[in-house]
């Protein structure tokens, strides 16, 4: 498990509810391998900020706050699904290209 820093721009009936910047807590597997794709999922969105008294504030929401479905439907998967191969790429965990499929 590991985090990636992303803005999440959830739509609610077509509306920007927010835009915000954010580190997604991701769970992954490797069921092919380092070589095949990376089965990734977001377990919670983290949020951090100030208080009214400019005291640093850190929360997350997680699976079941309403909020995480609204946040979970608006994500890039094409590029999260890239930037969390490159990330694991970077670790030495996969290879940056994965290999293509037997036809």
């Amino acid at each position: 498990m590991f985090y990636v820093p992303y803005t999440v721009q959830p739509h609610q009936d077509g509306v920007l509810l927010f835009e915000r910047d954010v580190e997604l807590f991701i769970e992954y597997y490797l069921p092919d391998g380092p070589r095949g794709l990376v089965d990734w999922d977001v377990l919670e969105f983290h949020f951090d900020g100030k208080d009214a008294t400019g005291k640093p504030v850190y929360t997350k929401i997680g699976r079941s706050h309403p909020l995480f479905q609204i946040m979970h439907v608006d994500l890039d998967r094409e590029w999260l699904d890239e930037r969390i191969r490159e990330m694991l790429a970077d670790d030495g965990i996969v290879d940056l290209y994965p290999a293509l499929p037997h036809v």
